[in-house]
């Protein structure tokens, strides 16, 4: 069975799972909000992950699913958070829930649903050394996203903006946000021989390489904003294809590329939009990019094999399925 094929199976029983977990009709001024941003899809790609992981390294993914619905509780904790922050109104071509909702809404449902991720956690069935393993990973995971999170913020416009530091921001930010499912498949399975550390390497290979590839995608196709080609420019997000035009830039056009990314979303103009991209064009900023990816992949691959498990394969699965998704 293709990763697609099993992410769609999985993502499936999450959802399901979610329904019992956040019921959808309740008066409470939360689970409207909740399912108005759930409703309006995702793949459920993270919890699917943790499940394939457990599965593959010879576990019983039944014992993880409580996992695997806290990062995608996670998941969508940060998304509403991250919503406000970036002053994004369209997810997934719906208003987001602090447009819908209202700012202090938005903010006290996404402190509601990391509670519920942690009661999630709480609730497996599993020996309490391993949910104190697994209250470990998700903590530090959470930890690191939001360190990530506080870079990100701070380098819209930043002189000097590199690949160098567009990578400690994903690393942190992404990679092991994306590695945090299979750290818990791992610690979940019952191959005692693969290494939670080396998942933890994979993570700062893949976690940049989907993140390049999401960048991509908004400047290509858009990410679920209503067909928005260019979403990241307009809101000052640093992407990697601005760290590497930063780099191989003019002056003058280094002063470009900061004038625009300083603007508030609603100054930025479809002509900025486009002198960005004729840029990024110029200096081969798309297909750098992708190669980047592609780079990091291999390095994944060398970690993989360092795992020492029966799951190698499916591992190098996913890490493929990062870097060559379109959506």
């Amino acid at each position: 069975m293709e990763i697609e094929e099993k992410i769609k199976i999985y993502g499936e029983k999450i959802d399901k799972l979610l329904k019992e977990e956040i019921p959808l009709n309740k008066e409470d001024y939360l689970s409207e909000a909740i399912w108005h941003h759930l409703s309006t899809g995702g793949k459920r790609i993270r919890p699917a992950i943790c499940l394939i992981t457990c599965e593959e390294l010879g576990g019983n993914p039944e014992n993880a699913v409580h996992f695997a619905m806290a990062i995608e509780i996670l998941h969508n904790m940060f998304l509403l958070h991250d919503d406000i922050e970036d002053g994004d109104t369209i997810r997934r071509d719906q208003p987001t829930v602090w447009v819908k909702f209202g700012i202090a809404n938005a903010i006290n449902t996404g402190d509601y649903l990391l509670a519920i991720a942690y009661r999630s956690i709480l609730s497996s069935p599993s020996p309490i050394e391993i949910k104190m393993q697994l209250l470990d990973i998700f903590t530090m995971t959470y930890a690191r996203t939001v360190e990530g999170q506080a870079l990100d913020i701070n380098a819209r416009a930043a002189e000097n903006f590199t690949v160098e530091k567009y990578m400690k921001i994903v690393e942190l930010k992404t990679g092991y946000y994306l590695a945090c499912g299979m750290a818990g498949g791992v610690a979940l399975s019952e191959n005692s021989s693969a290494n939670i550390n080396a998942i933890w390497e994979l993570g700062k290979n893949m976690g940049p390489a989907f993140q390049i590839k999401d960048d991509l995608i908004d400047l290509t196709m858009g990410k679920g904003r209503g067909g928005v080609i260019g979403s990241d420019i307009s809101e000052g997000k640093a992407s990697f294809p601005y760290a590497y035009t930063m780099e191989m830039s003019s002056p003058d056009e280094k002063d470009v590329l900061r004038s625009i990314m300083a603007k508030e979303r609603e100054d930025t103009t479809e002509d900025d939009i486009k002198k960005t991209l004729d840029l990024y064009k110029k200096h081969n900023a798309l297909e750098y990019s992708q190669n980047y990816a592609e780079r990091l992949i291999e390095g994944a691959y060398k970690t993989i094999d360092r795992v020492d498990s029966k799951g190698n394969a499916v591992l190098k699965k996913i890490a493929d399925f990062m870097v060559q998704r379109s959506t």
